[in-house]
């Protein structure tokens, strides 16, 4: 009976060896980033129908993306702002300024591309090397409107933060 308990413990024995040998050497090559397959997904920017988003840059300090109004109005842009969930907070200079005493409106023509910057970013998880998710929110009214009724519209920039 001691011999094939002792036939039995071995083999566990040798085989939980095994197992702890592959687990330490899938650890080693996650550790070295063999398994990071962030960038093998592609980079993109995505909004809904109304704007078309032609090119994007993400550094450590600004957010920048190229739209086109196809919305087929002129607009004006009242608001814009990005984001993330980030556990520090994503936080940058809007390029609408937005104070109650002074408010900047961009007006935007149909068709027309628009280079919209944000710049003095900080938080947010921007290190260079690292993708990143961000949403960049625009609140518009079309110029033709009597009422000017706010929409607001909501993309996501989706990559790699450059140096």
């Amino acid at each position: 009976m001691e011999r094939k308990a002792q036939a039995a413990l071995e083999f566990l024995t040798t085989y939980a060896w095994a197992f702890i040998v592959i687990l330490v050497t899938i650890g080693g090559l996650y550790y070295f980033g063999i398994f990071d397959f962030s960038r093998f997904v592609p980079q993109k920017c995505a909004f809904s129908s109304q704007f078309a988003c032609i090119d994007f840059t993400i550094t450590q300090n600004t957010i920048s993306a190229k739209l086109v109004n196809t919305l087929g109005e002129d607009i004006n842009i009242t608001f814009a702002d990005v984001s993330n969930d980030a556990a520090v907070p994503l936080t940058c200079v809007s390029p609408i300024k937005t104070p109650p005493s002074q408010p900047t409106h961009l007006v935007w023509s149909s068709g027309l591309s628009l280079d919209i910057n944000f710049t003095s970013c900080s938080g947010g998880g921007l290190i260079e090397g690292e993708r990143i998710d961000v949403r960049l929110r625009l609140v518009y009214y079309a110029t033709s409107s009597p009422s000017k009724t706010p929409h607001s519209i909501l993309g996501k920039i989706s990559g790699q933060v450059l140096g």
